[in-house]
């Protein structure tokens, strides 16, 4: 019974109010206190707000360029007979001197900031407590549960481009790519809570999130198997120990810094993993609710470095630009205008912007040896 509810809930959209836990329907904590989880799911968290992008979505790097041109040009470069001018025209404004490309080094371009969000309602966490001496100024949002204070700069930044939002409560490629990822094994999160006496109220509580170089164990319509078995990384790098609680039913974290690793695509036939990048959060914590079935739900925060948002469309280059339409340069400068986290005592600019991920947690058996452990016994 417990499989099927956890495939169901892999299976269901993600993107709903997180609400508190029935703490009444919560089962009871192991005998040992020990419990794990591997991540099913952790991607961009999704608002859809009706008020978001009154004059649309992002624009592409096509559009852009014609929004270069003179009323009368661009006219006649959207005529039929001048297709093959314009896609000549328009995908040479992905390059600059040296043959340096929009979406490798967006930062060597002088474009427009792109579409960002207007409406006051997003998916996060108070990063900040409303005041940060070492932040920038920002416009926080409000949860959809009411929630006022909300630290996510990322989405005011990236939630109009049409590869994040998506449509009808779900969100874009960038969200489906990111749940395949942990599918097909490009790399995996793992959860240990130690010292667990109660899922309902818990003062003190050891959160380990790592990473493992265990695949996935999933069924044959890729849902998380739940109670398969997964070894924590012997990295200590990417093995984060977090002071955690439990309040009504909900797991929470301090703030810390959490960096884990990521995975871009496949590799070559000898390695199935991609081109590696990392997560790379400060003053990050965890606000996840236990659910009915054992699984968890909810949200991963804090401020990434702005080239870290970008990552995919950067990994994927000139082919990000004149495939895919992204005008990285203009996305690079939403980002560094929004960014409101880590601010350069020099400059006075922010190097890092606030983030909200969510996530479901499906239970697992996680092993946690000590690195200098493991690395002693080779």
């Amino acid at each position: 019974m417990l499989s099927h509810k956890i495939a169901a809930l892999c299976a269901a959209a993600l993107f709903v109010p997180i609400v508190p836990a029935q703490t009444a329907t919560l089962p009871a904590p192991p005998a040992n206190g020990e419990m794990g989880f591997v991540f099913a799911h952790f991607a961009p968290a999704i608002h859809q707000g009706d008020q978001d992008c009154p004059d649309g979505p992002v624009a592409t790097l096509r559009d852009n360029y014609l929004q270069t041109q003179a009323s009368a040009e661009r006219l006649r470069l959207l005529e039929k007979p001048n297709e093959a001018e314009l896609t000549k025209r328009w995908t040479g404004y992905a390059f600059g001197p040296q043959g340096t490309n929009i979406c490798t080094h967006p930062d060597k371009f002088d474009r427009p900031s792109q579409r960002i969000v207007q409406g006051k309602v997003a998916q996060g966490l108070d990063l900040d407590g409303g005041a940060d001496a070492e932040g920038c100024d920002h416009d926080p949002f409000t949860s959809p549960t009411g929630q006022a204070g909300v630290d996510n700069q990322m989405w005011r930044a990236m939630g109009c481009v049409r590869t994040w939002r998506g449509v009808d409560g779900t969100g874009g490629d960038i969200v489906r790519g990111l749940t395949q990822f942990l599918i097909s094994g490009e790399h995996t999160q793992v959860l240990l809570l130690t010292g667990v006496d109660s899922l309902s109220d818990d003062p003190d509580v050891t959160v380990i999130y790592a990473n493992s170089e265990d695949r996935a164990v999933v069924d044959a319509k890729q849902n998380f198997m739940p109670d398969a078995s997964y070894t924590v990384v012997a990295n200590a790098q990417h093995r984060n120990v977090l002071k955690g609680r439990i309040v009504g039913g909900v797991l929470m974290t301090d703030p810390a810094h959490i960096r884990l690793r990521q995975s871009w695509g496949q590799g070559s036939e000898r390695d199935i993993r991609g081109k590696r990048t990392e997560y790379d959060m400060t003053k990050a914590r965890l606000r996840l609710t236990f659910q009915p079935d054992g699984s968890l739900k909810g949200l991963v925060g804090g401020y990434q470095p702005i080239w870290n948002i970008m990552a995919s469309a950067s990994i994927g280059g000139e082919g990000a630009a004149t495939t895919a339409g992204y005008d990285c340069a203009a996305m690079y400068a939403a980002l560094k205008k929004l960014a409101d986290g880590d601010r350069d005592p020099a400059t006075g600019q922010c190097r890092r912007i606030s983030s909200a991920m969510e996530v479901l947690a499906v239970p697992a058996f996680v092993n946690d040896t000590l690195p200098a452990t493991r690395v002693a016994q080779q």
